[in-house]
């Protein structure tokens, strides 16, 4: 089961009152959560840049002209 999963499992908790437990684990999960996209965009964002690097052959080999590899990698960190 993810972390998101737990979090939202957790939201749902048949007890409709305060916890702060409760409350401190939803923090922790909705950081987590966060920390986690942040990771993906830095691992995006450092894949454009090294499809940038690559030449006409490798390219080529899979199947993207320089316009396109120009196009990805010349997006920001969040696009």
């Amino acid at each position: 089961m993810s972390t998101l999963s737990n979090v939202r499992a957790l939201a749902r908790a048949e007890a409709p009152s305060f916890s702060f437990g409760r409350a401190v684990a939803l923090l922790a999960g909705a950081i987590v959560v966060g920390v986690e996209a942040l990771m993906n965009r830095a691992e995006l964002h450092r894949s454009r840049r090294q499809l940038a690097e690559l030449d006409d052959r490798l390219l080529r080999d899979i199947g993207i002209d320089r316009g396109r590899a120009a196009f990805e990698a010349d997006k920001s960190f969040w696009g």
